[in-house]
């Protein structure tokens, strides 16, 4: 039998341990807390959103938040504009990810669209600051992510040249990662090309090796 095998603990079992330790109290009023904040977050996002879920509702499309609309069948052209005309509104940075990432869809309306697109990805902010509307805590911001997201979901043979240049721009440092989806499913020559050049970029090379790993 091997000694090192680690023993798992209920749930019942690891509560019990924690109240006969004496961390039980202070555990739960932690996570109360935290729970109360979550909520007050969600609150202020609910409320930032009403204008854009209004617009939703008049053009058809009714929900209860735009990230219901993240990864979803709805490509309504209605729907798709909505989240056009609001994307380029100051929204809070969690606001404006998931309008980014509900575009992520490979429709007509939205590769139209991909000269803002772009745009907004060269100057969507970086690193931490406030994610949350009404928030003072920073946290890793993601609306450049949200874009990047688009941005791989709609690029075509006739962006590929534009789309590369993005990649090969190393002030968007690490945000570029998520962008390498489309190269590696692409059989654009173009996109070959720019995966071997970019092999030995600093923030690009590990997750370029990984290909190559799981083909041997």
């Amino acid at each position: 039998m091997n000694s090192n095998k680690k023993e798992y603990m209920t749930l019942d079992e690891w509560e019990a341990k924690m109240k006969a330790e004496g961390k039980w109290d202070d555990f739960s009023a932690k996570q109360a807390k935290r729970d109360a904040e979550f909520e007050v977050k969600a609150a202020r996002l609910l409320q930032e959103q009403e204008p854009i879920l209004a617009d939703l509702q008049r053009a058809g499309c009714p929900v209860t938040s735009i990230w219901d609309l993240v990864n979803s069948s709805d490509s309504d052209p209605k729907t798709i504009s909505v989240l056009l005309e609001h994307l380029v509104l100051p929204y809070s940075d969690r606001t404006r990810e998931g309008l980014a990432r509900a575009l992520a869809v490979p429709e007509p309306e939205v590769r139209a669209a991909w000269t803002l697109l772009v745009n907004e990805y060269c100057r969507a902010p970086m690193g931490k600051g406030i994610k949350f509307p009404g928030d003072t805590e920073e946290f890793r911001l993601g609306f450049k992510e949200g874009l990047a997201c688009t941005l791989s979901a709609i690029v075509t043979d006739e962006t590929m040249p534009d789309y590369i240049e993005l990649l090969r721009d190393k002030s968007h440092g690490e945000y570029r990662v998520l962008l390498l989806t489309a190269l590696r499913k692409s059989k654009n020559p173009l996109a070959k090309q720019a995966i071997e050049e970019l092999a030995n970029d600093p923030d690009l090379e590990k997750e370029i090796a990984s290909w190559r790993r799981k083909k041997k």
